[in-house]
């Protein structure tokens, strides 16, 4: 089984979102960087090491993933995809048959597999294990300020069609209520100290 690495919030406006954010959810943010050309984030710390991250494009001719990004967020801030963390990201790139990417931007080093879209998650693998990652979070975690303790993702709501998208994402550790209809991320529970808040 695959884990869930965390769920990207496309939103116009980062400071806007950030402050909704505190306002409406009680969840604070640490600063991130430019994960991709074009695209600056901030986190939202979940249960170590999962985490909401807040994506905008600021240049939307800089990349493909910023394009896609202007184009989800045209209309209003939105799920915009998700990322699984697979046990073995080579093993899950031959079953595929892709081949991952590097990355990084200015906040890391990663591999990649699959677009960063809506249509379906990508796969991520980073250059320290998940466990490794755990003390960094938990300081991140802290440093947020959260005036609600938000623990884990409880569930992930999909759009599509099952039959074409299980075959992608496999089985990962939260529960996937697929929806059908347009291919997409369409909502998300998050548990946290006074109940669980609903992203839509």
């Amino acid at each position: 089984m695959d884990f869930l690495d965390h769920v990207l919030l496309g939103v116009r406006d980062l400071e806007a979102a950030a402050d909704r954010i505190r306002r409406e959810w009680g969840l604070g943010t640490v600063p991130g960087g430019s994960p991709a050309p074009g695209v600056v984030n901030a986190v939202v710390p979940l249960e170590p090491p999962v985490y909401l991250e807040l994506v905008t494009a600021v240049d939307a001719r800089a990349s493909e993933a910023a394009t896609r990004l202007a184009d989800a967020t045209a209309h209003g801030d939105r799920l915009f995809t998700w990322a699984i963390e697979p046990r073995a990201l080579d093993a899950r790139a031959a079953t595929l048959g892709i081949e991952p990417s590097s990355g990084g931007g200015d906040t890391g080093r990663w591999r990649l597999l699959g677009e960063v879209g809506r249509d379906r998650p990508f796969f991520i693998e980073y250059d320290v294990a998940r466990a490794g990652r755990v003390a960094g979070w938990r300081r991140a975690y802290a440093e947020a300020e959260h005036d609600r303790a938000p623990g884990r993702v409880t569930w992930l709501e999909v759009g599509g069609d099952e039959s074409r998208l299980r075959p992608w994402t496999g089985d990962i550790d939260v529960p996937v209520r697929w929806v059908g209809g347009e291919p997409r991320l369409a909502g998300v529970g998050i548990a946290t100290s006074s109940g669980e808040i609903v992203v839509r």
